[in-house]
């Protein structure tokens, strides 16, 4: 009879434990208050087990807050937090580990403040409620599988701090149809991209050397990409399933070596004025219908920050109709380097 009266009266009030250096409290609202300093790791990612201390409740957290003055967020932490739909990290968190977010399913939007550097493994994976998401500016790397499977995910735009997106790091984010990379990403890992269904079209940096196995695999409806003069090598089934990809702009004056089965289709090839004849003659490129009506851009395109909403022919950058043009010369051109 006691122990029966002991476990009711622990099922109605709310917990406050302590481990290490964190305290956290489950209050009877269902909003988890982690408060302290440093957070433990709780996951071992590579050995897919452990759990955090309050995850005995998990089906009870529906918010997560997390108190200014903790440090870190430890692997793991909310991992598989399914009802969790909000999240509230304070400004003195400076690192988020591996996991940490890992199947919040139901969390719609997340505030990660600028004091972050990195986005780690599978951190964001399977939060497939999520619409959208700002990468802070002092962001160096997205780590392997940080988004995977985020498929209400509609935009994302990779700012001038990163130089590395790991393999897998978006792959199977269906709902992705805009993605803005910056130029200084210098490595775009394989399958990064993977199976985002809905992507329209996409401009790779003039900073990135390779596009790698399976970058852009099974988009199938990316119907235009730009493949800027930096690029050597494309590799194996790149954009392979790309179904409705018909129109490449390719900024290299020498053709690129180039993989098996890189593109799904032939469509048409916009090439620098001149280098026709060498995309002739060029294996596998010399498949596609070739046009030499592209226009090298891209050195001065790094985004619509500093765009301007009219457009009086001068150059530079303008918002038409809700779109970035270009105009250069007294000619406009759209991110793909296409007079218009």
């Amino acid at each position: 009879m006691k122990k029966s009266l002991l476990l009711i009266i622990l099922s109605i009030v709310s917990f406050n434990v302590t481990h290490a250096d964190i305290t956290w409290k489950l209050s009877d609202d269902g909003t988890l208050t982690i408060s302290g300093t440093d957070m433990p790791d709780y996951f071992d990612i590579d050995a897919q087990r452990g759990v955090a201390p309050w995850y005995r409740e998990v089906s009870k957290i529906n918010k997560i807050v997390i108190e200014d003055g903790v440090t870190n967020i430890g692997t793991g932490a909310f991992q598989s937090c399914y009802n969790a739909t909000s999240v509230t990290i304070p400004n003195s968190v400076t690192s988020i580990g591996d996991a940490a977010f890992m199947g919040c399913s139901q969390l719609t939007s997340i505030t990660v403040p600028n004091s972050i550097t990195r986005i780690g493994r599978q951190t964001f994976r399977s939060c497939m409620a999520l619409t959208s998401f700002t990468i802070p500016n002092n962001v160096t790397s997205i780590g392997e599988n940080a988004f995977m499977a985020c498929k209400s995910l509609t935009s994302i735009t990779i700012p001038n701090s990163v130089t590395n997106i790991d393999e897998f790091a978006f792959i199977g984010c269906m709902g992705l149809t805009t993605i803005t990379i910056s130029n200084s990403v210098t490595s775009i890992g394989e399958s990064a991209f993977d199976g985002c269904l809905n992507l329209a079209s996409i401009v790779i940096p003039n900073s990135v050397t390779e596009i790698k196995t399976h970058t852009f695999n099974g988009c199938w409806n990316l119907a235009s990409v730009t493949i800027p003069s930096s690029v050597k090598i494309i590799r194996d089934e790149a954009f392979s399933y790309c179904s409705a990809l018909t129109s490449v702009t390719n900024l290299a004056t020498t053709p690129q070596e180039i993989g098996a089965r890189s593109f799904h289709k032939y469509g048409t090839l916009h090439v620098l004025p001149g280098c026709k004849a060498a995309y002739e003659a060029a294996e596998y490129w010399k498949n596609f219908t070739i046009v030499e009506d592209a226009v090298d851009i891209q050195s001065e395109t790094t985004g619509i920050a500093d765009a301007k909403t009219d457009n009086g022919m001068k150059d530079g950058k303008y918002i038409v109709g809700g779109k970035l043009v270009i105009v250069k010369n007294g000619k406009k051109f759209n991110l793909n380097g296409i007079a218009e």
